[in-house]
């Protein structure tokens, strides 16, 4: 797997820098994150696409737009996103992709205050943006996860935050 930075990271990074605001780099010493605007800029490059398409198309639309990278294990290509450990990126789907699930922040080994404070705060931004971007969600609770849910047009959007982990949900128009 070749580590990469995305345009979006290296221009976010930037911003974060410039007004101090947490992103995809180290944000607790840590642990990294994603930015609320990245998060959404990535879930608008989802809605983008021209559903449907298939898995090695999406991988490569995200490979050159987003600068994630393929990892081929046994011969299979499985997309993942070099800024967050563990770097997977699930996409599921048989002849073509029905959603993508992507992190936003590392997965916490060890859960702690900070962390739950840490993956809390990132989970209300970005619903917060969401909010702002698409309305209000319908919120979901259920064993240790809360999710934030948005119709985007023939697509859906799930924000879901878990103890340990905060991750996106992109359900593509034709598998709603």
């Amino acid at each position: 797997m070749t580590e990469q930075s995305s345009p979006a990271a290296t221009t976010g990074r930037a911003i974060r820098d410039e007004i101090g605001a947490p992103g995809r780099e180290r944000v607790d010493g840590d642990h990294s994150a994603m930015s609320p605007a990245e998060v959404w800029e990535t879930v608008d490059f989802w809605a983008g696409v021209p559903w449907p398409v298939s898995r090695a198309e999406a991988q490569r639309r995200a490979v050159d737009r987003l600068g994630w990278a393929i990892d081929v294990q046994e011969g299979l290509g499985y997309l993942v996103n070099p800024a967050f450990t563990p770097p997977e990126v699930s996409m599921s789907g048989i002849d073509t992709v029905s959603s993508v699930r992507f992190r936003i922040a590392d997965e916490v080994t060890e859960e702690t205050p900070a962390t739950r404070a840490l993956l809390g705060d990132l989970f209300t931004l970005v619903v917060r943006e969401g909010t702002a971007r698409l309305g209000r969600p319908s919120i979901r609770r259920d064993r240790g996860c809360t999710d934030a849910t948005w119709e985007m047009g023939p697509a859906r959007v799930t924000a879901s935050l878990w103890s340990r982990c905060a991750a996106v949900r992109f359900t593509t128009p034709g598998d709603r």
